[in-house]
């Protein structure tokens, strides 16, 4: 939906809510938002709320979304620690398992978890593994390009 204008997308959230079942709107991806509440979300603020990748479970046709694009009505500061993408990682020999990346004071990524809970319904179950900043090289078709955007890319890995 990321390639759509947001009446398009909203249109085609609207259809995706018809037409898959109860247990596919459930379906989510290593503890992300629901498919249903992804949907729901692109349907209410397509201006606001994307959805980029899904996968298909191997034994059901059962779709999640993985990465999900929101544009917050204010800036959020977000502080990215680069062992929160690069690693190393567990069983890497590099890997300090005492060693954890801490968010600076300023960064306000609980906030920007508490605003797409609260405000745009997604249902995660833990606050995402990545959220970068992806404009404005990444702008649905419609939008003003002009615009201070701030669209984020939020990744359940």
């Amino acid at each position: 939906m990321t390639d759509l204008s947001s009446e398009e997308a909203r249109e085609e959230a609207l259809e995706l809510l018809d037409e898959l079942t109860d247990r596919q709107l459930e379906a989510r991806w290593n503890d992300g938002p629901t498919t249903g509440a992804v949907l729901r979300a692109v349907a209410a603020n397509p201006d606001r709320v994307r959805c980029a990748t899904g996968y298909i479970h191997p034994d059901d046709d059962w779709p999640a979304t993985s990465t999900v694009y929101v544009r917050p009505e204010r800036p959020f500061r977000i502080a990215v620690g680069p062992s929160q993408f690069y690693g190393p990682f567990p069983g890497d020999p590099e890997y300090d398992e005492d060693e954890e990346y801490v968010h600076p004071d300023w960064c306000e990524c609980e906030g920007l978890r508490q605003y797409i809970r609260d405000e745009l319904g997604l249902d995660q179950q833990y606050g995402p593994d990545e959220i970068l900043p992806d404009g404005p090289r990444w702008l649905p078709p419609d939008a003003d390009a002009g615009e201070p955007a701030q669209w984020l890319r939020l990744w359940w890995d």
